[in-house]
């Protein structure tokens, strides 16, 4: 048997999550944001979070971890942003 089909395997009911792009002109300040960037020593991949502060390459977010009780403000460029989609 030849199995050369790559394509991801469909699950009922999960689809890709897919994020709209963020830049300084379509973000306001306490808007939410997920993070999904994937760096070391960042915020997880998939953490929410609420923008403080907006700056021309990057924005200030607070993001509560996932384990633990203080929030941090990490300083994030708009391409490892996007907008949470809410579930259908």
């Amino acid at each position: 048997m030849n199995n050369k089909h790559t394509d991801q395997l469909q699950l009922p009911g999960i689809t890709n999550v897919r994020y709209d792009n963020i830049s300084p002109r379509t973000v306001l300040p306490g808007q939410k944001v997920v993070y999904v960037g994937r760096i070391d020593g960042g915020p997880g991949y998939g953490s929410v979070g609420n923008v403080i502060e907006i700056r021309s390459r990057k924005a200030v977010v607070e993001i509560k971890p996932f384990v633990g009780y203080e929030s941090k403000r990490w300083h994030i460029p708009y391409y490892l942003l996007g907008y949470p989609k809410s579930a259908a």
